[in-house]
């Protein structure tokens, strides 16, 4: 296991997470990106499925099931950001994509074309190159390194283009 700088020292840093925490969190993190992708699709099945019967969508198990599936992978996904560094979390939330792409196909009867299959693929792809070509994160744990990130001119001026 790696120890972040100053944790050898016994000064109580954090250290980085080992090999079976970044396993975990990546499995949560694609686990909830799965469900997330799978939302739509039930919410919009129970939709279908109620307006067949005439009445309101919000009596439809499967509605609610969407619903809940939402909420449950988003907790997935609060869980997944704290177990491995972000760089790592959010590419696999491009795979609910493909994912919501493929059970529309099969439960609600979409015909996903032909760029839509590539659609599909890029966007694994693309998630899987990110993740390996991720860069190593920094843990900050002591407040000036925290003031040297807020006062970075970089982050100065982020800050600057969003409040105007």
């Amino acid at each position: 296991m790696r120890m972040a700088v100053g944790a050898a020292a016994g000064d109580g840093a954090a250290q980085s997470p080992g090999p079976a925490a970044v396993s975990l969190g990546l499995s949560v993190a694609v686990v909830s990106s799965l469900v997330n992708g799978s939302t739509f699709v039930l919410q919009k099945k129970g939709i279908v499925r109620a307006r067949g019967r005439g009445t309101s969508y919000l009596t439809d198990i499967v509605w609610w099931s969407g619903t809940i599936a939402m909420a449950l992978g988003q907790i997935g996904n609060f869980l997944a950001y704290t177990a491995v560094p972000t760089v790592l979390v959010t590419p696999l939330g491009a795979l609910g994509v493909p994912f919501g792409s493929i059970l529309a196909s099969y439960l609600l009867k979409e015909k996903l074309n032909i760029l839509g299959k590539l659609g599909c693929l890029l966007s694994c792809a693309g998630s899987v190159v990110l993740i390996i070509h991720s860069p190593k994160s920094e843990s900050v744990t002591t407040q000036a390194e925290l003031e040297e990130k807020l006062t970075n001119p970089g982050t100065l001026s982020a800050s600057g283009m969003i409040l105007n």
